[in-house]
């Protein structure tokens, strides 16, 4: 055990020795601040500019000012003009123009009238992506509710004919049909709730998860660039596996420790025994993934030119930005897919230890194919 111990510390020193390692763990730093300086600013995932030719107090005005108002991953900005809204989108300011038009509730009026729905709104765009096409949804959400009171008017009067009551007390009765508040509750599938506040860090804990793989990937490099400068000429080949799974050790303990504290300085952080236990076998998945991979491909280049590819799939089809289920089973291969499903308690966690079992296992065949007894 002592020699074991000198080991890692003479490794640890090693490593900060190396200008790239260092630059690989100064990436959490950096990546923390600019988080940390993104959510407490003023943003959006989408800026939208906001213009009606309508007068204070109409109807296209309330919708845009309560748009304005509003808290969501969209933010808004108010334009006097339609040229100066046009102007924002055209020099990138903005993401999507919305006009609204001049007597908006005399349209939705007509539309009652004839029972046939057509485009009041305007919406411009410079491009069109996933993010846009749901925001016209939200323009949708806002102008649905007023069109369905003209809907409910028109048909009170009718039915009603004169004997109909008056729009102020008509407006009252709509408004005591409206359900106020929200009518779902969202939670994990492990019972939280625990929804982070800003979207701005809710990726943050999967581009940990990445960065704790790149390290993985680092540590395979510098013991194939050890075995290239002889450092393990001493040692029969078959037995450097070993060796390849200590220095993951030693840098995996960095990077996990690092982990946790950026996790912590951002809040998103949860009971530290559970976290614990989860980073522990997520470790032990990087370094029996990083190390199959070392087996297979044996030159450092190979390894340098997977390396992008992997990041790429990972932040494709890992739950980061978007959850993609085109590719189970190659997702069940990422490491950070299964941990960061099993943060949720979406039934992972049993994956995660099979996935450290059977990926020790075969490692050793691997080696014991390449090596020999």
């Amino acid at each position: 055990m002592r020699r074991i111990m000198i080991w890692c510390l003479l490794t640890e020193k090693r490593l900060l020795k190396k200008i790239s390692y260092l630059a690989v763990l100064l990436l959490v730093p950096i990546l923390v601040l600019a988080m940390r300086q993104g959510a407490s600013q003023e943003s959006g995932m989408v800026t939208i500019g906001l213009y009606t030719p309508d007068e204070a107090g109409s109807l296209s005005d309330q919708v845009l000012r309560r748009l304005s108002e509003e808290k969501s991953v969209l933010r808004y900005l108010r334009y006097e003009t339609e040229e100066e809204a046009i102007r924002a989108l055209e020099s990138q300011k903005v993401d999507a123009v919305w006009i609204l038009p001049e007597h908006l509730e005399l349209e939705l009026e007509k539309m009652a009238k004839r029972g046939v729905v057509t485009p009041v709104a305007t919406v411009v765009e410079r491009e069109d992506d996933i993010a846009l096409t749901f925001t016209r949804e939200v323009l949708c959400s806002r102008i649905y509710p007023e069109y369905t009171y003209q809907v409910y008017r028109e048909f009170v009067r009718q039915k009603v004919g004169d004997d109909a009551p008056e729009e102020a007390e008509l407006l009252e009765r709509y408004e005591r049909l409206q359900w106020k508040g929200s009518i779902f509750q969202a939670q994990y599938l492990d019972g939280s709730g625990e929804i982070e506040e800003s979207y701005f860090l809710a990726p943050i804990r999967g581009l940990l998860a990445i960065w704790l793989v790149l390290t993985g990937f680092a540590a395979i490099l510098y013991h194939k660039k050890d075995e290239l400068c002889g450092v393990y000429d001493g040692i029969p080949c078959r037995k450097r596996l070993l060796y390849s799974f200590g220095l993951q050790a030693v840098v995996l303990c960095n990077g996990g420790v690092i982990f946790l504290i950026a996790c912590g300085i951002l809040g998103v952080l949860g009971p530290i025994w559970r976290e614990l236990g989860l980073l522990a076998l997520f470790l032990l998945m990087i370094s029996v993934f990083c190390n199959l991979i070392g087996l297979l491909i044996g030159r450092i280049e190979g390894i340098g030119i997977l390396i992008p590819v992997m990041t790429l799939l990972m932040i494709a089809f890992c739950p980061i930005f978007l959850s993609i289920r085109a590719i189970p089973w190659l997702q069940s291969l990422l490491p950070p897919y299964l941990y960061l499903g099993a943060l949720r308690g979406t039934g992972r966690l049993p994956w995660m230890a099979v996935y450290v079992g059977a990926g020790a296992l075969l490692c050793l065949v691997v080696n014991r194919l390449k090596y020999g007894k």
